[in-house]
Protein backbone atom coordinates (compact mmCIF):
# COMPACT_ATOMS: atom_id res chain seq x y z
CA UNK A 1 0.00 0.00 0.00
CA UNK A 2 1.74 3.17 -1.21
CA UNK A 3 0.65 5.84 1.26
CA UNK A 4 2.09 8.78 3.11
CA UNK A 5 1.75 8.92 6.89
CA UNK A 6 1.79 11.85 9.29
CA UNK A 7 2.88 11.18 12.86
CA UNK A 8 1.64 13.46 15.64
CA UNK A 9 3.06 13.80 19.15
CA UNK A 10 0.52 15.84 21.12
CA UNK A 11 2.22 17.23 24.21
CA UNK A 12 1.16 19.59 26.91
CA UNK A 13 3.51 22.36 25.74
CA UNK A 14 4.28 21.54 22.09
CA UNK A 15 2.68 19.83 19.13
CA UNK A 16 5.19 17.93 17.02
CA UNK A 17 4.60 16.18 13.72
CA UNK A 18 6.46 14.30 11.01
CA UNK A 19 5.52 13.25 7.49
CA UNK A 20 6.69 10.28 5.45
CA UNK A 21 6.74 9.90 1.70
CA UNK A 22 5.16 6.88 0.00
CA UNK A 23 8.37 4.89 0.59
CA UNK A 24 8.24 5.41 4.35
CA UNK A 25 11.06 7.96 4.47
CA UNK A 26 10.62 10.90 6.83
CA UNK A 27 10.59 14.01 4.66
CA UNK A 28 9.44 16.65 7.16
CA UNK A 29 9.46 17.10 10.93
CA UNK A 30 8.50 20.18 12.90
CA UNK A 31 6.99 21.55 16.11
CA UNK A 32 4.93 24.50 17.29
CA UNK A 33 3.99 25.76 20.73
CA UNK A 34 0.76 24.37 22.14
CA UNK A 35 0.14 25.49 25.75
CA UNK A 36 -2.63 22.98 26.23
CA UNK A 37 -3.11 24.00 29.86
CA UNK A 38 -4.73 27.15 28.48
CA UNK A 39 -7.52 25.18 26.81
CA UNK A 40 -8.28 22.73 24.04
CA UNK A 41 -8.65 25.59 21.58
CA UNK A 42 -4.84 25.77 21.61
CA UNK A 43 -4.89 22.53 19.61
CA UNK A 44 -6.83 24.19 16.81
CA UNK A 45 -4.17 26.84 16.29
CA UNK A 46 -1.32 24.37 16.65
CA UNK A 47 -2.77 21.81 14.23
CA UNK A 48 -3.40 24.44 11.59
CA UNK A 49 0.17 25.74 11.96
CA UNK A 50 1.62 22.25 11.62
CA UNK A 51 -0.58 21.48 8.62
CA UNK A 52 0.74 24.64 6.94
CA UNK A 53 4.35 23.79 7.80
CA UNK A 54 4.15 20.19 6.59
CA UNK A 55 2.15 21.07 3.49
CA UNK A 56 0.14 17.86 3.91
CA UNK A 57 -1.26 15.60 6.62
CA UNK A 58 -0.76 12.51 4.50
CA UNK A 59 -3.13 9.70 3.63
CA UNK A 60 -3.15 8.35 7.20
CA UNK A 61 -2.52 9.97 10.60
CA UNK A 62 -0.94 8.18 13.57
CA UNK A 63 -1.03 9.80 16.99
CA UNK A 64 0.71 9.57 20.34
CA UNK A 65 0.32 11.93 23.27
CA UNK A 66 1.44 13.24 26.65
CA UNK A 67 -0.93 16.22 26.72
CA UNK A 68 -3.49 14.32 28.81
CA UNK A 69 -1.44 15.31 31.88
CA UNK A 70 -2.23 19.03 31.77
CA UNK A 71 -4.36 20.34 34.60
CA UNK A 72 -7.43 21.33 32.59
CA UNK A 73 -8.36 17.64 32.81
CA UNK A 74 -9.51 16.06 36.07
CA UNK A 75 -7.50 12.91 35.31
CA UNK A 76 -5.49 11.27 32.54
CA UNK A 77 -8.40 9.24 31.19
CA UNK A 78 -10.47 12.39 30.67
CA UNK A 79 -7.48 13.99 28.95
CA UNK A 80 -6.93 11.08 26.57
CA UNK A 81 -10.62 11.00 25.62
CA UNK A 82 -10.71 14.77 25.05
CA UNK A 83 -7.66 14.63 22.77
CA UNK A 84 -9.06 11.63 20.89
CA UNK A 85 -12.31 13.50 20.35
CA UNK A 86 -10.40 16.48 19.04
CA UNK A 87 -8.44 14.29 16.64
CA UNK A 88 -11.72 12.89 15.32
CA UNK A 89 -12.87 16.45 14.54
CA UNK A 90 -9.63 17.57 12.91
CA UNK A 91 -8.80 14.53 10.77
CA UNK A 92 -12.15 14.24 9.03
CA UNK A 93 -11.05 12.82 5.69
CA UNK A 94 -8.32 10.29 6.52
CA UNK A 95 -8.02 7.18 8.71
CA UNK A 96 -6.61 7.75 12.22
CA UNK A 97 -4.59 5.28 14.26
CA UNK A 98 -3.61 5.78 17.91
CA UNK A 99 -0.40 4.41 19.40
CA UNK A 100 -1.32 2.41 22.50
CA UNK A 101 2.09 1.28 23.68
CA UNK A 102 2.48 -2.49 23.74
CA UNK A 103 -0.89 -2.84 21.98
CA UNK A 104 0.58 -1.11 18.93
CA UNK A 105 -1.54 1.01 16.59
CA UNK A 106 -5.30 0.93 17.12
CA UNK A 107 -8.01 2.49 14.98
CA UNK A 108 -9.44 5.59 16.60
CA UNK A 109 -12.89 4.05 17.01
CA UNK A 110 -11.42 1.22 19.11
CA UNK A 111 -8.91 3.30 21.04
CA UNK A 112 -11.31 4.53 23.73
CA UNK A 113 -10.97 1.11 25.37
CA UNK A 114 -7.21 1.61 25.82
CA UNK A 115 -6.88 5.04 27.45
CA UNK A 116 -4.42 3.81 30.09
CA UNK A 117 -2.11 2.35 27.44
CA UNK A 118 -2.40 5.45 25.25
CA UNK A 119 -1.48 7.91 28.01
CA UNK A 120 2.12 9.15 27.74
CA UNK A 121 3.25 6.24 25.57
CA UNK A 122 5.37 8.24 23.12
CA UNK A 123 8.63 7.04 24.69
CA UNK A 124 7.70 3.48 23.70
CA UNK A 125 7.69 4.43 20.02
CA UNK A 126 11.25 5.77 20.08
CA UNK A 127 12.55 2.96 22.29
CA UNK A 128 10.96 0.26 20.11
CA UNK A 129 12.52 1.74 17.00
CA UNK A 130 15.90 1.86 18.75
CA UNK A 131 15.45 -1.74 19.95
CA UNK A 132 14.75 -2.83 16.38
CA UNK A 133 18.17 -1.49 15.36
CA UNK A 134 20.52 -2.11 18.31
CA UNK A 135 20.56 -5.38 20.24
CA UNK A 136 20.63 -3.55 23.56
CA UNK A 137 21.21 -0.07 24.89
CA UNK A 138 19.73 2.85 26.81
CA UNK A 139 17.63 5.49 25.09
CA UNK A 140 17.81 9.04 26.47
CA UNK A 141 15.12 11.31 25.06
CA UNK A 142 15.79 14.75 26.53
CA UNK A 143 13.21 17.36 25.62
CA UNK A 144 12.10 20.80 26.72
CA UNK A 145 10.42 19.63 29.93
CA UNK A 146 11.19 15.97 30.67
CA UNK A 147 13.69 13.23 30.00
CA UNK A 148 12.79 9.61 29.20
CA UNK A 149 15.36 6.92 29.96
CA UNK A 150 14.44 3.57 28.43
CA UNK A 151 16.67 0.46 28.55
CA UNK A 152 16.18 -2.23 25.94
CA UNK A 153 17.54 -5.75 25.35
CA UNK A 154 16.85 -8.51 22.88
CA UNK A 155 14.95 -6.16 20.56
CA UNK A 156 12.50 -5.21 23.33
CA UNK A 157 12.23 -2.25 25.74
CA UNK A 158 12.69 -3.66 29.26
CA UNK A 159 10.79 -1.22 31.43
CA UNK A 160 10.47 -1.23 35.19
CA UNK A 161 7.74 1.43 35.20
CA UNK A 162 4.39 1.00 33.47
CA UNK A 163 3.04 4.55 33.89
CA UNK A 164 4.31 8.00 34.83
CA UNK A 165 4.12 7.30 38.56
CA UNK A 166 6.12 4.07 38.47
CA UNK A 167 8.52 5.51 35.88
CA UNK A 168 9.25 8.42 38.20
CA UNK A 169 10.04 5.86 40.90
CA UNK A 170 12.27 3.76 38.63
CA UNK A 171 14.24 6.71 37.24
CA UNK A 172 12.92 6.13 33.73
CA UNK A 173 11.10 9.48 33.78
CA UNK A 174 12.89 12.58 35.06
CA UNK A 175 11.12 15.92 35.04
CA UNK A 176 14.18 17.76 33.81
CA UNK A 177 14.44 19.35 30.36
CA UNK A 178 16.56 21.91 28.56
CA UNK A 179 14.03 24.72 28.03
CA UNK A 180 11.15 24.92 30.51
CA UNK A 181 12.63 23.49 33.72
CA UNK A 182 12.93 26.12 36.50
CA UNK A 183 16.45 26.30 37.87
CA UNK A 184 15.16 25.84 41.42
CA UNK A 185 14.27 22.27 40.30
CA UNK A 186 17.90 21.57 39.34
CA UNK A 187 19.52 22.32 42.70
CA UNK A 188 18.96 24.16 45.99
CA UNK A 189 22.15 26.23 46.05
CA UNK A 190 24.96 27.29 43.76
CA UNK A 191 28.55 28.49 44.19
CA UNK A 192 29.14 32.18 43.50
CA UNK A 193 32.17 34.32 44.31
CA UNK A 194 33.52 31.74 46.72
CA UNK A 195 30.28 31.20 48.62
CA UNK A 196 27.34 28.81 48.48
CA UNK A 197 24.16 30.75 47.77
CA UNK A 198 20.69 29.30 48.30
CA UNK A 199 18.50 29.79 45.25
CA UNK A 200 15.33 31.84 45.30
CA UNK A 201 12.24 29.62 45.02
CA UNK A 202 10.84 31.66 42.13
CA UNK A 203 10.34 31.13 38.42
CA UNK A 204 12.99 33.72 37.60
CA UNK A 205 15.03 31.59 35.22
CA UNK A 206 14.87 28.28 33.36
CA UNK A 207 17.32 25.86 31.83
CA UNK A 208 16.90 27.65 28.49
CA UNK A 209 18.95 30.52 29.94
CA UNK A 210 21.73 28.11 30.87
CA UNK A 211 21.99 26.56 27.44
CA UNK A 212 21.60 29.78 25.49
CA UNK A 213 24.51 31.20 27.49
CA UNK A 214 26.61 28.10 26.86
CA UNK A 215 25.74 28.06 23.15
CA UNK A 216 24.17 24.61 23.27
CA UNK A 217 20.53 25.46 22.55
CA UNK A 218 19.57 26.71 19.07
CA UNK A 219 17.05 29.53 19.05
CA UNK A 220 14.71 27.68 16.69
CA UNK A 221 14.00 24.88 19.21
CA UNK A 222 13.24 27.25 22.09
CA UNK A 223 9.81 28.53 21.10
CA UNK A 224 8.53 29.77 24.45
CA UNK A 225 9.09 33.23 25.96
CA UNK A 226 11.78 33.55 28.61
CA UNK A 227 10.78 33.70 32.28
CA UNK A 228 10.57 37.51 32.20
CA UNK A 229 9.33 37.66 28.58
CA UNK A 230 12.46 39.52 27.52
CA UNK A 231 15.31 38.64 25.17
CA UNK A 232 17.60 35.61 25.05
CA UNK A 233 21.00 37.24 24.57
CA UNK A 234 23.81 36.34 27.02
CA UNK A 235 23.10 39.55 28.92
CA UNK A 236 19.38 38.76 29.14
CA UNK A 237 20.10 35.24 30.35
CA UNK A 238 22.64 36.54 32.88
CA UNK A 239 20.06 38.97 34.25
CA UNK A 240 17.65 36.13 34.93
CA UNK A 241 20.37 33.88 36.39
CA UNK A 242 21.36 36.70 38.76
CA UNK A 243 17.83 36.88 40.12
CA UNK A 244 18.18 33.25 41.20
CA UNK A 245 20.89 34.27 43.68
CA UNK A 246 19.34 37.59 44.68
CA UNK A 247 21.57 40.14 42.95
CA UNK A 248 21.75 42.19 39.75
CA UNK A 249 23.86 40.75 36.95
CA UNK A 250 25.73 44.06 36.54
CA UNK A 251 27.41 43.45 39.91
CA UNK A 252 29.81 40.98 38.28
CA UNK A 253 31.42 40.59 34.83
CA UNK A 254 29.70 38.34 32.31
CA UNK A 255 32.31 35.61 32.85
CA UNK A 256 30.91 35.00 36.33
CA UNK A 257 27.49 34.30 34.87
CA UNK A 258 28.90 31.88 32.32
CA UNK A 259 30.48 30.03 35.24
CA UNK A 260 27.15 29.93 37.07
CA UNK A 261 25.46 28.59 33.94
CA UNK A 262 28.14 25.89 33.71
CA UNK A 263 27.30 24.84 37.27
CA UNK A 264 23.62 24.37 36.43
CA UNK A 265 24.68 22.33 33.39
CA UNK A 266 26.76 20.16 35.69
CA UNK A 267 23.89 19.63 38.14
CA UNK A 268 21.48 18.66 35.37
CA UNK A 269 24.00 16.16 34.02
CA UNK A 270 24.22 14.74 37.52
CA UNK A 271 20.42 14.40 37.73
CA UNK A 272 20.41 12.32 34.58
CA UNK A 273 23.52 10.30 35.41
CA UNK A 274 22.10 9.35 38.82
CA UNK A 275 18.92 8.14 37.08
CA UNK A 276 21.02 6.13 34.62
CA UNK A 277 22.88 4.39 37.46
CA UNK A 278 19.56 3.58 39.15
CA UNK A 279 18.28 1.99 35.93
CA UNK A 280 21.50 0.07 35.26
CA UNK A 281 21.48 -1.29 38.83
CA UNK A 282 18.27 -3.13 37.91
CA UNK A 283 18.72 -3.75 34.18
CA UNK A 284 22.19 -5.04 33.42
CA UNK A 285 23.49 -4.01 30.00
CA UNK A 286 26.73 -5.22 28.46
CA UNK A 287 29.59 -2.73 28.65
CA UNK A 288 29.44 -1.94 24.93
CA UNK A 289 25.67 -1.25 24.98
CA UNK A 290 25.36 2.36 23.78
CA UNK A 291 23.53 5.43 24.93
CA UNK A 292 21.09 6.57 22.22
CA UNK A 293 20.41 10.31 22.25
CA UNK A 294 17.08 11.80 21.18
CA UNK A 295 15.49 15.22 21.55
CA UNK A 296 16.61 18.82 21.59
CA UNK A 297 18.67 18.14 24.72
CA UNK A 298 20.62 15.20 23.39
CA UNK A 299 23.83 17.15 23.94
CA UNK A 300 23.32 16.12 27.58
CA UNK A 301 23.03 12.48 26.51
CA UNK A 302 26.45 12.79 24.85
CA UNK A 303 27.93 14.05 28.12
CA UNK A 304 26.21 11.32 30.15
CA UNK A 305 27.62 8.65 27.82
CA UNK A 306 31.14 9.99 28.43
CA UNK A 307 30.64 9.95 32.18
CA UNK A 308 29.56 6.32 32.32
CA UNK A 309 32.10 5.28 29.65
CA UNK A 310 29.65 4.01 27.06
CA UNK A 311 29.51 4.59 23.31
CA UNK A 312 27.04 7.15 22.01
CA UNK A 313 24.83 7.13 18.91
CA UNK A 314 22.29 9.62 17.67
CA UNK A 315 18.74 8.34 17.19
CA UNK A 316 18.75 9.72 13.64
CA UNK A 317 20.78 6.62 12.74
CA UNK A 318 17.57 4.53 12.89
CA UNK A 319 15.38 6.97 11.00
CA UNK A 320 14.78 6.52 7.30
CA UNK A 321 15.28 10.09 6.19
CA UNK A 322 14.21 11.49 2.86
CA UNK A 323 16.03 14.79 3.39
CA UNK A 324 19.34 15.59 5.06
CA UNK A 325 18.07 18.52 7.12
CA UNK A 326 16.02 16.40 9.55
CA UNK A 327 17.60 15.29 12.82
CA UNK A 328 16.32 13.55 15.95
CA UNK A 329 15.16 16.68 17.78
CA UNK A 330 11.53 15.54 17.61
CA UNK A 331 12.14 11.82 17.88
CA UNK A 332 8.71 10.51 18.94
CA UNK A 333 6.94 12.25 16.04
CA UNK A 334 9.39 10.85 13.50
CA UNK A 335 9.35 7.41 15.16
CA UNK A 336 5.55 7.22 15.25
CA UNK A 337 5.35 8.17 11.57
CA UNK A 338 7.97 5.60 10.54
CA UNK A 339 6.56 2.81 12.71
CA UNK A 340 3.04 3.60 11.53
CA UNK A 341 4.06 3.41 7.89
CA UNK A 342 5.89 0.10 8.46
CA UNK A 343 2.91 -1.47 10.24
CA UNK A 344 0.51 -0.39 7.54
CA UNK A 345 2.61 -2.24 4.95
CA UNK A 346 1.87 -5.49 6.80
CA UNK A 347 -1.87 -5.14 6.28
Amino acid sequence: MMVTVSGWDIGGAHLKAALTDSQGKVIACTQVVCPLWQGLDQLTTAFEQIKYKLGSIGHIAVITMTGELVDIFKDRCEGVVAILNYARQFFTDIPIYIFAGTHGFIQLEQSYKFTTSIASANYLATSQLAANFWHEGLLLDIGSTTSDLVPFKNKTPCLQGIDDHTRLISGELVYSGVVRTPLMAICEKAPFYGNWVRLTAEHFSTTADVYHMLGLLPQDVDLYPSADHRGKSPQDCARRLARMIGIDYKNRPLDFWYQLAAYFYEKQCQQLTVAIFQILSKTSLVAEAPIIGVGIGRFLAIECAKRINRPYFDFSKVLKLGVDTIDSSHGPAAAIAQLGWEQLQKH
